[in-house]
């Protein structure tokens, strides 16, 4: 799942960040400090900076989090799934009851294929935040090298709409099956109206998700991503 890369990416995000906030302050030891003076765009791009590398750190930590609770997730579901498939063939369960565990596992493997997509998206901030690490280390950083991997970044977190698309689409089918598996028990006195009613809310979850995200996956390229001609530009 990935997780040693989760690691590392959270250790390298975090070490980049040190190294530019050392190699700034070693910088400006010699001068006597006035913090009353006012701020200069060096200063907070150092805080921006750290803050950045800070929340990249965080996001991946997050992300090592949901691949170990959905590749739990899945393992179960998949177990679920084949103890399923042979109570059916035995005519132990029914259809609905079949198609819900094979819907509940299909809709999880979609959420990895997502989970696996944001890692590409993290990898791309790390590779940014160590490229202007290196630079206020008295490295020479080509501009083409640092916007090719922001682009990468941006571009992977457009990429990976579709399947968010595909796995909420996945989970409305789930929560219409489940809902209806529930009113069925229910009707037979054999689950309680509050068990419905969550059921109920959950399909209105998913399928306002679904729509929501369907709805706006075109618009992703829409939001404004500098070229480098405008990029090269600043401070010119």
């Amino acid at each position: 799942m990935k997780l040693p890369f989760l690691r590392a990416v959270r250790a390298s995000a975090i070490a980049t960040s040190l190294v530019l906030a050392s190699s700034w302050v070693s910088a400006q030891e010699a001068a006597q400090l006035d913090t009353g003076a006012p701020v200069t765009n060096d200063q907070i791009f150092m805080m921006m900076f750290a803050d950045q590398g800070r929340l990249v750190g965080f996001q991946s930590m997050i992300m090592a989090i949901q691949l170990e609770t959905l590749k739990a997730q899945v393992d179960r579901d998949a177990a679920i799934l084949a103890r399923n498939l042979e109570l059916f063939d035995r005519s132990a369960i029914s259809e609905l009851e079949l198609e819900i565990s094979q819907l509940k596992d299909a809709w999880n493997r979609l959420q990895m294929v997502v989970a696996e997509k944001n890692l590409t998206t993290v990898a791309a901030q790390v590779a940014a935040l160590q490229l202007i690490g290196d630079h206020f280390a008295g490295k020479s950083v080509p501009l083409d090298d640092l916007y090719a991997a922001y682009l990468k970044g941006w571009n992977a977190g457009c990429d990976k709409g579709p399947a968010e698309v595909r796995a909420n689409e996945a989970w409305m089918a789930y929560a219409e099956k489940a809902l209806m598996r529930a009113r069925e028990l229910n009707s037979r006195g054999n689950l309680s109206d509050a068990t419905v009613l969550q059921r109920e809310a959950d399909l209105r979850i998913a399928r306002s998700n679904y729509e929501n995200r369907a709805s706006r996956l075109d618009r992703c390229r829409e939001i404004f991503f500098p070229s480098i001609e405008e990029v090269a530009r600043q401070g010119q």
